[in-house]
Protein backbone atom coordinates (compact mmCIF):
# COMPACT_ATOMS: atom_id res chain seq x y z
CA UNK A 1 0.00 0.00 0.00
CA UNK A 2 1.27 3.53 -0.67
CA UNK A 3 2.24 5.66 2.32
CA UNK A 4 1.23 9.29 2.71
CA UNK A 5 3.33 11.72 4.71
CA UNK A 6 3.60 15.45 5.36
CA UNK A 7 6.75 15.95 3.33
CA UNK A 8 5.48 16.38 -0.22
CA UNK A 9 6.43 19.83 -1.53
CA UNK A 10 4.26 21.82 -3.92
CA UNK A 11 4.43 20.26 -7.37
CA UNK A 12 5.60 16.93 -5.93
CA UNK A 13 6.51 14.37 -8.52
CA UNK A 14 7.84 10.96 -7.54
CA UNK A 15 11.19 9.95 -8.93
CA UNK A 16 12.65 7.00 -7.08
CA UNK A 17 10.52 4.32 -5.39
CA UNK A 18 11.10 2.55 -2.09
CA UNK A 19 9.36 0.02 0.13
CA UNK A 20 9.58 0.90 3.82
CA UNK A 21 10.24 -2.04 6.15
CA UNK A 22 9.14 -0.08 9.18
CA UNK A 23 10.11 -2.55 11.98
CA UNK A 24 8.20 -3.67 15.08
CA UNK A 25 9.57 -0.73 17.05
CA UNK A 26 7.93 1.76 14.68
CA UNK A 27 4.75 -0.31 14.46
CA UNK A 28 4.17 -0.58 18.20
CA UNK A 29 6.30 1.96 20.08
CA UNK A 30 7.81 4.73 17.95
CA UNK A 31 5.38 5.60 15.13
CA UNK A 32 6.90 9.10 14.95
CA UNK A 33 10.04 7.53 13.48
CA UNK A 34 8.03 5.98 10.67
CA UNK A 35 6.16 9.20 9.96
CA UNK A 36 9.44 11.12 9.90
CA UNK A 37 10.91 8.57 7.47
CA UNK A 38 7.97 8.91 5.07
CA UNK A 39 8.03 12.70 5.38
CA UNK A 40 11.75 12.99 4.64
CA UNK A 41 11.61 10.55 1.74
CA UNK A 42 8.64 12.30 0.18
CA UNK A 43 10.35 15.65 0.67
CA UNK A 44 13.04 14.21 -1.59
CA UNK A 45 10.56 13.08 -4.26
CA UNK A 46 10.71 9.41 -3.29
CA UNK A 47 7.50 7.42 -3.60
CA UNK A 48 7.03 5.31 -0.44
CA UNK A 49 5.01 2.12 -0.12
CA UNK A 50 4.54 -0.01 2.98
CA UNK A 51 4.17 -3.64 1.88
CA UNK A 52 2.65 -6.30 4.14
CA UNK A 53 5.27 -7.33 6.68
CA UNK A 54 5.89 -9.17 9.91
CA UNK A 55 8.66 -9.09 12.51
CA UNK A 56 12.07 -9.47 10.86
CA UNK A 57 12.62 -12.58 12.99
CA UNK A 58 15.65 -11.49 14.99
CA UNK A 59 14.03 -11.79 18.45
CA UNK A 60 13.13 -15.41 17.66
CA UNK A 61 16.55 -16.16 16.21
CA UNK A 62 18.18 -14.54 19.24
CA UNK A 63 16.18 -16.86 21.50
CA UNK A 64 16.98 -19.99 19.50
CA UNK A 65 13.50 -20.33 17.97
CA UNK A 66 14.85 -20.87 14.46
CA UNK A 67 11.68 -22.45 13.10
CA UNK A 68 9.54 -19.51 14.13
CA UNK A 69 12.12 -17.10 12.69
CA UNK A 70 12.12 -18.93 9.36
CA UNK A 71 8.31 -18.74 9.15
CA UNK A 72 8.41 -14.96 9.60
CA UNK A 73 11.26 -14.65 7.12
CA UNK A 74 9.40 -16.63 4.49
CA UNK A 75 6.38 -14.31 4.69
CA UNK A 76 8.56 -11.18 4.53
CA UNK A 77 10.62 -12.48 1.63
CA UNK A 78 7.51 -13.06 -0.48
CA UNK A 79 6.15 -9.57 0.17
CA UNK A 80 9.45 -7.71 -0.13
CA UNK A 81 10.60 -9.55 -3.25
CA UNK A 82 7.37 -8.48 -4.94
CA UNK A 83 8.16 -4.87 -4.01
CA UNK A 84 11.66 -5.18 -5.49
CA UNK A 85 10.21 -6.55 -8.72
CA UNK A 86 7.98 -3.48 -8.77
CA UNK A 87 11.13 -1.38 -8.97
CA UNK A 88 11.46 -0.48 -5.29
CA UNK A 89 14.50 -0.49 -3.03
CA UNK A 90 13.82 -1.64 0.53
CA UNK A 91 14.74 0.94 3.17
CA UNK A 92 14.87 0.14 6.88
CA UNK A 93 15.13 2.61 9.80
CA UNK A 94 16.19 -0.08 12.30
CA UNK A 95 19.76 -1.43 12.07
CA UNK A 96 18.99 -4.85 13.49
CA UNK A 97 16.24 -5.38 10.95
CA UNK A 98 18.32 -4.15 8.02
CA UNK A 99 21.13 -6.46 9.19
CA UNK A 100 18.69 -9.38 9.24
CA UNK A 101 17.37 -8.68 5.74
CA UNK A 102 20.86 -8.23 4.30
CA UNK A 103 22.88 -10.86 6.14
CA UNK A 104 20.62 -13.52 7.63
CA UNK A 105 17.73 -13.89 5.17
CA UNK A 106 19.78 -15.40 2.31
CA UNK A 107 21.14 -18.29 4.34
CA UNK A 108 18.14 -18.85 6.63
CA UNK A 109 15.66 -18.87 3.77
CA UNK A 110 18.00 -19.98 1.01
CA UNK A 111 15.75 -18.87 -1.84
CA UNK A 112 16.50 -16.70 -4.84
CA UNK A 113 13.88 -14.27 -3.55
CA UNK A 114 15.73 -13.96 -0.23
CA UNK A 115 18.94 -13.12 -2.10
CA UNK A 116 17.00 -10.58 -4.18
CA UNK A 117 15.66 -8.93 -1.02
CA UNK A 118 19.13 -8.82 0.55
CA UNK A 119 20.66 -7.24 -2.54
CA UNK A 120 18.07 -4.46 -2.59
CA UNK A 121 17.94 -3.65 1.14
CA UNK A 122 19.51 -0.49 2.51
CA UNK A 123 19.62 1.18 5.88
CA UNK A 124 17.49 4.33 5.66
CA UNK A 125 20.46 6.68 5.99
CA UNK A 126 22.53 4.54 3.65
CA UNK A 127 19.85 5.35 1.08
CA UNK A 128 19.70 9.05 1.95
CA UNK A 129 23.50 9.33 1.84
CA UNK A 130 23.43 8.04 -1.74
CA UNK A 131 20.90 10.72 -2.63
CA UNK A 132 23.21 13.29 -1.08
CA UNK A 133 26.22 11.95 -2.98
CA UNK A 134 24.41 12.32 -6.31
CA UNK A 135 23.09 15.79 -5.50
CA UNK A 136 19.50 14.57 -5.18
CA UNK A 137 19.05 15.24 -1.46
CA UNK A 138 17.10 18.41 -0.72
CA UNK A 139 19.43 20.54 1.41
CA UNK A 140 16.98 23.43 1.75
CA UNK A 141 16.68 23.08 5.51
CA UNK A 142 14.55 25.63 7.35
CA UNK A 143 15.48 25.01 10.99
CA UNK A 144 18.82 24.54 12.79
CA UNK A 145 19.54 21.48 14.88
CA UNK A 146 22.80 22.61 16.47
CA UNK A 147 25.09 20.07 18.08
CA UNK A 148 24.24 16.35 18.07
CA UNK A 149 25.84 13.44 19.90
CA UNK A 150 25.26 10.43 17.67
CA UNK A 151 25.56 6.84 18.91
CA UNK A 152 26.50 4.29 16.24
CA UNK A 153 24.56 1.02 16.80
CA UNK A 154 26.56 -2.20 16.70
CA UNK A 155 24.38 -3.67 13.95
CA UNK A 156 25.18 -0.69 11.73
CA UNK A 157 28.88 -1.09 12.44
CA UNK A 158 28.53 -4.75 11.45
CA UNK A 159 27.21 -3.69 8.04
CA UNK A 160 30.45 -1.82 7.25
CA UNK A 161 28.69 1.13 5.64
CA UNK A 162 30.33 3.90 7.63
CA UNK A 163 28.55 6.63 9.61
CA UNK A 164 25.84 7.47 7.10
CA UNK A 165 23.46 9.02 9.63
CA UNK A 166 26.16 11.38 10.87
CA UNK A 167 27.22 12.19 7.32
CA UNK A 168 23.70 13.23 6.31
CA UNK A 169 23.05 15.21 9.49
CA UNK A 170 26.23 17.19 8.80
CA UNK A 171 24.57 18.44 5.60
CA UNK A 172 22.33 20.62 7.81
CA UNK A 173 23.88 24.11 7.97
CA UNK A 174 25.51 24.74 11.34
CA UNK A 175 25.09 21.17 12.56
CA UNK A 176 27.98 19.51 14.37
CA UNK A 177 27.86 15.77 14.98
CA UNK A 178 30.01 13.98 17.56
CA UNK A 179 30.12 10.24 16.83
CA UNK A 180 30.15 7.78 19.75
CA UNK A 181 31.13 4.17 19.04
CA UNK A 182 30.35 2.55 22.36
CA UNK A 183 28.12 -0.48 22.89
CA UNK A 184 24.82 -0.04 24.72
CA UNK A 185 25.21 -3.59 26.14
CA UNK A 186 21.60 -4.49 25.34
CA UNK A 187 22.73 -7.30 23.02
CA UNK A 188 19.32 -8.13 21.62
CA UNK A 189 17.20 -9.04 24.63
CA UNK A 190 20.08 -9.99 26.94
CA UNK A 191 20.35 -6.64 28.66
CA UNK A 192 16.64 -6.49 29.42
CA UNK A 193 16.56 -9.82 31.27
CA UNK A 194 16.28 -9.53 35.03
CA UNK A 195 19.44 -11.49 35.75
CA UNK A 196 21.60 -9.39 33.41
CA UNK A 197 19.99 -5.96 33.60
CA UNK A 198 22.27 -4.41 36.24
CA UNK A 199 25.36 -5.83 34.55
CA UNK A 200 24.27 -4.42 31.21
CA UNK A 201 23.95 -0.96 32.77
CA UNK A 202 27.48 -1.21 34.15
CA UNK A 203 28.85 -2.30 30.78
CA UNK A 204 27.07 0.61 29.09
CA UNK A 205 28.49 3.25 31.45
CA UNK A 206 31.05 4.58 28.91
CA UNK A 207 28.17 5.24 26.52
CA UNK A 208 26.07 6.84 29.25
CA UNK A 209 28.95 9.13 30.17
CA UNK A 210 29.43 10.19 26.55
CA UNK A 211 25.73 11.00 26.18
CA UNK A 212 25.45 12.76 29.54
CA UNK A 213 28.38 15.07 28.79
CA UNK A 214 27.57 15.43 25.11
CA UNK A 215 25.48 17.74 22.94
CA UNK A 216 21.95 18.89 23.78
CA UNK A 217 20.56 16.56 21.11
CA UNK A 218 21.31 12.82 21.40
CA UNK A 219 20.52 10.47 18.55
CA UNK A 220 20.75 6.77 17.71
CA UNK A 221 19.23 4.60 14.99
CA UNK A 222 18.73 1.68 17.39
CA UNK A 223 15.49 1.71 19.42
CA UNK A 224 16.85 -0.74 22.00
CA UNK A 225 19.98 1.34 22.51
CA UNK A 226 17.71 4.37 22.88
CA UNK A 227 15.82 2.63 25.68
CA UNK A 228 19.06 1.69 27.39
CA UNK A 229 20.42 5.23 27.09
CA UNK A 230 17.21 6.62 28.55
CA UNK A 231 17.45 4.19 31.46
CA UNK A 232 21.05 5.13 32.14
CA UNK A 233 20.95 8.88 31.58
CA UNK A 234 17.34 10.05 31.79
CA UNK A 235 17.69 11.43 28.26
CA UNK A 236 15.65 9.95 25.43
CA UNK A 237 17.63 9.96 22.17
CA UNK A 238 15.89 10.73 18.90
CA UNK A 239 16.18 8.66 15.77
CA UNK A 240 18.36 10.61 13.30
CA UNK A 241 15.46 10.68 10.84
CA UNK A 242 13.47 12.70 13.38
CA UNK A 243 16.35 15.17 13.65
CA UNK A 244 16.45 15.46 9.85
CA UNK A 245 12.66 15.88 9.66
CA UNK A 246 12.86 18.68 12.24
CA UNK A 247 15.50 20.45 10.14
CA UNK A 248 13.08 20.32 7.20
CA UNK A 249 10.34 21.76 9.43
CA UNK A 250 8.34 18.54 9.31
CA UNK A 251 7.85 18.08 13.06
CA UNK A 252 4.56 16.62 14.17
Amino acid sequence: MPARGPGRPVGWRPGRKVALFHTCSVEYYEPATGRAAVGVLERNHVDVSVPPQRCCGMPYLDGGAVGEAKALIKDNVGSLAAAVRDGREIVVPGPTCSYMLKQEYPWLDGSEDARLVAAHTQDLFEYLAKLHATGELDTNFSKPVGAVTYHVPCHLRAQNIGHKSADVLRAIPGATVDVVEKCSAVDGTWGFKKEYYELSLKLAKPLFDAISTGAPVAATDCPLAALQIEQGTGRKPKHPIEVLAAAYGLEE
